[in-house]
């Protein structure tokens, strides 16, 4: 995106890498889906895992203080799809997730994919788990 498109007031500046001000203003659960693998860990709690995806729409706005590489500001614009994955215990969420294994994609069918692939992954951990 071309910086002089942003508004002077949105823009900063740390470390010499750019950045402007961006705001959410929408968010909403599109898909939420849980599935328990009938495979338990070695303290007997039943693995599973979770996925949510979240549609989000995001704006330039000088007044937030949300920050986001030029560089990275067109992926972030506008309609963007968040997936969120979960291991569960139990059928409750177990653990920390870093927020690196948040992704963001421009579409729902992108965000589905994903979400599959982070289930399949999942899968085979659990019996690996399982058989350990």
């Amino acid at each position: 995106m071309d910086i002089n498109l942003i508004p002077l007031a949105a823009r900063a500046e740390y470390s010499g890498t750019q950045y402007a001000r961006i705001a959410r203003t929408e968010r909403e659960q599109v898909r939420r889906e849980a599935e328990a693998f009938g495979l338990f860990d070695a303290k007997g709690r039943e693995i599973g895992h979770s996925y949510s995806i979240d549609r989000e729409i995001w704006v330039v706005d000088a007044g937030s203080s949300t920050l986001c590489e030029i560089d990275k500001l067109e992926d972030r614009l506008e309609e963007t799809f968040l997936v969120a994955p979960h291991s569960m215990r139990n059928g409750a969420k177990f653990g920390a997730l870093p927020v690196a294994s948040f992704k963001r994609f421009r579409t729902l069918a992108e965000a589905r994919a994903h979400a599959e692939k982070v289930m399949t992954r999942a899968r085979k951990a659990a019996a690996k788990k399982a058989s350990a």
